[in-house]
C-alpha cells in the first residue's frame, strides 16, 4: 500500500470513527433527556419518600401534604385516564362535557391515589421487577411493595404524551385496573341512566372526598 492510498484510508477510518462518536453522543443525550419509564418512577419514589419519611410521624404538615400531592398527581395523564375510563362513551361527548368529566374524575383519582401511595411509601420500599415497551411506545412496568401484612403487586401503564416525559394512564393494584374497573362501572351506569347522571354522581363523590380532607 503506497503512502497516498494509506493516507486516504486513514482519513476514511477517522471520519467513520467521528461519525460513530457523534451518533453515540446523540443517542446518549437523547437517553439522558428522556429516562426509561422505570427510571422515571424511581426518581418519583425518591422525591416522595424524602418528604414522607422525614417527619417521622403518621401525618404530614399542610405544606408537605401539598408537595406530595403535586408529585404523585403530576406523574399521571388524567385526560388519557379519563378517555379510557369512559371507553366508547368518550367520543360522543362535547368538548365541555369532556372537560367537566376530566376535572371531576381527576379530583377523585387524585385523592384516592394520595392515600394509597403515602401508605406504600411509609410501610414498604417499591421494587421494580419488569419493564416492557410495545411497538406503539406504551410501557408496562411491574412493581412490588412489601407491606406489613402482605406484598402488593402494582402495574403501571405509561406513555409519553406529545413527546413529553413519561406519564401514568392506568394503575393496576393486585390485578385490579383503574381503567378497566371504572369503564365497566361507568358504561353500565350510562346505559341505565345517562352521562349527565353519571357526572352528577361523580360530583357527589368528589364533594364527599373533599370534605374528608378537611
Amino acid at each position: 500500500m503506497n503512502r497516498r492510498v494509506l493516507f486516504v484510508y486513514v482519513l476514511a477510518i477517522n471520519a467513520l470513527l467521528l461519525t460513530s462518536a457523534r451518533s453515540t453522543h446523540a443517542e446518549t443525550a437523547e437517553s439522558d433527556t428522556v429516562p426509561a419509564p422505570t427510571s422515571f418512577l424511581r426518581a418519583l419514589d425518591t422525591k416522595v419518600q424524602q418528604i414522607v419519611r422525614s417527619e417521622g410521624s403518621d401525618t404530614l404538615s399542610a405544606a408537605d401534604n401539598a408537595r406530595v400531592r403535586n408529585l404523585i398527581n403530576g406523574a399521571f395523564d388524567f385526560e388519557e385516564l379519563s378517555r379510557l375510563s369512559l371507553g366508547e362513551h368518550w367520543d360522543g361527548r362535547t368538548v365541555d362535557e369532556r372537560r367537566d368529566f376530566v376535572s371531576v374524575y381527576r379530583g377523585i383519582i387524585e385523592r384516592r391515589n394520595f392515600d394509597i401511595f403515602v401508605q406504600y411509601y411509609r410501610e414498604g420500599d417499591i421494587s421494580y421487577v419488569a419493564e416492557a415497551i410495545d411497538a406503539s411506545g406504551r410501557a408496562r412496568v411491574e412493581a412490588q411493595v412489601p407491606m406489613k401484612r402482605e406484598t402488593k403487586q402494582i402495574v403501571y401503564a405509561m406513555h409519553q404524551p406529545q413527546s413529553q416525559d413519561w406519564r401514568i394512564f392506568d394503575l393496576s393494584i393486585d390485578g385490579a385496573s383503574t381503567v378497566d374497573g371504572n369503564r365497566r362501572t361507568y358504561g353500565r351506569y350510562i346505559a341505565r341512566h345517562s352521562f349527565e347522571k353519571l357526572l352528577e354522581r361523580l360530583r357527589v363523590q368528589l364533594t364527599q372526598l373533599q370534605q374528608d380532607d378537611r
